[in-house]
């Protein structure tokens, strides 16, 4: 089934998994009717990493002890964008802008006068294993349809996947 996977920085994922940060505030969109499925990739960062244990999530310079498993560079978990929202205000709306985690002067930076597009975040699962990007299956568009690829590398915002067969979980 056609999904989304989405990288996003250790200190931004930290915020999702907590349940702080409950949109996702991107430029563009998916051509996917909602609800569909959005994987999470943490992106890899010099300074920070994300963290996750059996109960918790957090992003930190270090680990804090033997159990917890480094999900930057990794799929960490997925969630089920039921809503787009499109807003045109540039950082005016300020419940948006809240659930997106981002002051209206970020907002207004980021949007520079384009509309904004809040992917809404439900039924949030973070894995106990962050998964590697091979289990999932890229999807390129071609003028007969999509045509799957091995993914190599993370998008630098987001891409069309299917879970791959292999089996990963």
């Amino acid at each position: 089934m056609k999904a989304a996977l989405i990288s996003i920085r250790p200190e931004w994922c930290a915020k999702i998994a907590s349940g702080e940060k409950t949109i996702e505030v991107r430029k563009t969109r998916p051509k996917l009717e909602t609800p569909f499925k959005c994987y999470i990739y943490c992106t890899k960062d010099a300074k920070k990493q994300f963290w996750t244990g059996p109960k918790y999530s957090y992003a930190d310079d270090h680990s804090h002890n033997a159990f917890d498993k480094c999900g930057s560079g990794k799929v960490i978990g997925e969630f089920l964008c039921n809503q787009i929202i499109e807003d045109h205000t540039f950082g005016l709306n300020e419940k948006f802008y809240t659930a997106a985690c981002m002051s209206a002067c970020d907002a207004a930076a980021y949007a520079l006068q384009s509309p904004m597009y809040g992917w809404n975040i439900s039924n949030l699962k973070i894995y106990d294993v962050p998964r590697e990007l091979a289990s999932l299956t890229g999807l390129r568009a071609t003028r007969f349809g999509a045509a799957p690829y091995d993914i190599k590398r993370a998008p630098q915002s987001w891409c069309y996947v299917e879970e791959a067969d292999n089996g990963n979980k």
